[in-house]
């Protein structure tokens, strides 16, 4: 009875009060007390790892629905999701869930985490009903209703639980969900489904739910945590380079390391790190860890129009963690190098990025960083205009691209055009950016010369009805081969009984060597290949993050079947390869316009402009006249 009366009156005093305005970064700094077990007990400093910050505010910012932490381990990410217990415990009263990957790992974590800060943070040691002496707990006795799974404060519940634990996910209402290391849940809770959108409708009640989900990623396209980060607003902890300003994420490709290798009796490999020093993707200067990590550091969204859905992203590394050097992280790196396994771990926990299976290169981030400002629509070089269209059952995608002497190539613009290609506004979108002038510097316009566009997929009699209709702006379907390698890009000009115009076959494993050579060409030239950065010109060129690991998403491999030996390419993650195969497209309607690059420059830089549009510029290759000719739309031409 006593008891009873204990809890009617604390509720009745905090009850009444408005709900709390303190952030769990401000509750953190004033309330929490790190155990002994910490590595660095005492109270809480946000400071101490300023990146935290904005993750633990997001559970308390208005509109916020769902927040995702993909990151390297050594960040403080468990402290981090206690502090969120803690406030949400101590100031605003609500049941809260935790789910880790399995039952024992939720017993081991409410041991060792939650039982010591309930234990050694005053502001929450009389709220809670801890299990006495089995988890560590120093408040209230136990009253026959708390274990080690479930533990009662006034107003709510603290629920531990594990993904593989079906009941224990479905079994009652929950307005605050965390939900840890969800790389490592199972795909299924005990045959119900997944996990995390299993506890996910405990929280429909609650007009005031937010849901967090943290992990260290795993496989690329398929890592859980990359799904929901890339849905949300992507925030990318980031400092600015003392020198040029600029602010940069950091990344294990801009840092250079001055080490010696070592093999022991064994012959395994260790490393010493002498010096190792942060290369400013802009500037080129370099800097040390402790230069740097004193720096200006912020969040930089890639996607802030996910924040009117509700889902705040954040991805940060153990290169800005305080915890870890520089040093320990590379030699782990330079260690690991050369066996996929050490490296997974390795890009997984000190990285925190998603592990990529190896393909041509390493890293799309080379190209991101080499992006240049053209300084017009069209850089100068650019002579003739190609475009690529890949058709896909709900949207086009397309790419223009510029082409100079020794067929140095330029991106000009990537996008998406939203819409069933059966629909003619569809295409008649697509016309709006094919048709249209793109200008040099000097004032001289050219249009698309020639798009090939891609007939494969349901909707080829879409694509060849457009192509009829647009025969005149030589827009042409094409097929890829299913010959296999060997094919040539340019395989053949197919003319069927079925169809009005003929189509091109392409090899497109040719092609795609194509593109890797071209890739891998360093200096501008014959054959580099030019990407841009966004600019008043073209406002959205399209050329992210997002594009760059599309273009690089194949690899050759071979393969040895019955003593025969063969390469064919495949994808090394589950990125989509549209920019690949646009940029595939995009050759080959190059080389078939066979165009006189001489004469070319010489009417552009002639600033001759009647003669600089793409149709008057280049001559149609006689085997597209004549397959014209011999078609029923022979009348057009």
């Amino acid at each position: 009875m006593k008891k009873a009366v204990d809890l009617w009156r604390y509720i009745s005093v905090k009850g009444l009060k408005p709900l709390p305005k303190t952030s769990v970064s401000e509750w953190a700094d004033n309330y929490r007390i790190l155990s002994n077990t910490s590595a660095e007990p005492g109270r809480w400093h946000t400071s101490r790892a300023p990146y935290q910050k904005a993750i633990m505010d997001a559970f308390t910012q208005v509109g916020v629905r769902r927040v995702a932490v993909m990151s390297s381990s050594q960040i403080g990410k468990s402290d981090l999701m206690n502090n969120i217990v803690g406030r949400f415990a101590h100031l605003d009263p609500c049941t809260i869930m935790m789910i880790q990957p399995t039952i024992d790992m939720a017993i081991d974590y409410s041991k060792s985490r939650i039982a010591p800060m309930l234990r050694d943070t005053p502001a929450l040691t009389d709220l809670f009903y801890t299990v006495k002496d089995k988890d560590g707990g120093q408040g209230k006795q136990n009253d026959g209703n708390n274990t080690i799974l479930s533990k009662i404060f006034p107003g709510g519940r603290l629920i531990m639980c594990g993904a593989n634990s079906p009941a224990g996910l479905a079994s009652r209402p929950v307005r605050i969900l965390l939900a840890d290391e969800v790389d490592r849940f199972p795909d299924s809770a005990g045959g119900e489904g997944d996990p995390v959108d299993l506890a996910a409708k405990r929280m429909t009640t609650f007009w005031n739910r937010v849901m967090g989900l943290f992990s260290t990623p795993t496989v690329e396209g398929q890592s859980r945590i990359e799904k929901e980060y890339l849905a949300g607003t992507q925030e990318e902890w980031q400092h600015q380079c003392p020198n040029c300003k600029e602010y940069h994420t950091l990344r294990y490709v801009d840092i250079k390391a001055e080490y010696t290798e070592h093999k022991d009796t064994q012959g395994r490999t260790t490393v010493t790190v002498d010096k190792v020093q942060w290369v400013c993707p802009d500037c080129g200067m370099l800097f040390d860890e402790r230069t740097i990590k004193d720096s200006k550091q912020k969040y930089t969204p890639m996607n802030p129009e996910a924040l009117k859905n509700g889902i705040r992203s954040f991805y940060v590394n153990s290169f800005s963690s305080p915890w870890i050097s520089w040093p320990e992280i590379i030699r782990e790196w330079l260690e690991a190098k050369g066996d996929p396994t050490r490296e997974q771990v390795v890009i997984n926990t000190r990285f925190g990025e998603p592990y990529r299976q190896r393909g041509a290169f390493e890293d799309e981030m080379q190209f991101l960083r080499r992006r240049e400002h053209y300084g017009a629509e069209l850089p100068d070089g650019v002579l003739l205009l190609t475009a690529a269209v890949d058709t896909q059952d709900n949207r086009l995608e397309y790419e223009i691209c510029g082409w100079g002497k020794g067929e140095e190539c330029w991106g000009i613009m990537k996008g998406v055009i939203l819409g069933i290609p059966k629909y003619q506004s569809t295409w008649e979108a697509l016309d709006d950016i094919l048709d249209r002038k793109y200008y040099l510097k000097s004032g001289i316009g050219l249009k698309v010369a020639r798009v090939f566009v891609d007939s494969g997929g349901h909707y080829t009699t879409s694509v060849y009805a457009y192509c009829e209709k647009n025969w005149r702006k030589q827009r042409i379907p094409i097929r890829g081969s299913n010959n296999g390698p060997g094919i040539s890009l340019l395989h053949r000009l197919v003319h069927s009984k079925n169809r009005p115009i003929p189509h091109y076959e392409l090899g497109v494993d040719e092609g795609k060597q194509m593109v890797m050579d071209g890739l891998d060409i360093k200096e501008p030239g014959p054959g580099y290949f030019h990407f841009p950065l966004d600019d008043d010109f073209l406002k959205d060129r399209g050329y992210d993050q997002i594009y760059f690991k599309g273009i690089i998403s194949e690899q050759q491999k071979t393969y040895k079947k019955n003593g025969v030996i063969s390469t064919r390419w495949e994808p090394t993650s589950g990125v989509r390869n549209e920019p690949l195969d646009l940029r595939v497209y995009n050759i080959a309607c190059m080389q078939s316009i066979k165009a006189n690059w001489a004469k070319l420059e010489e009417l552009v830089t002639g600033r001759q402009s009647q003669n600089s549009e793409g149709k008057k510029r280049v001559k149609e290759p006689s085997r597209i006249k004549k397959s014209a000719r011999s078609s029923r739309q022979s009348n057009i031409l």
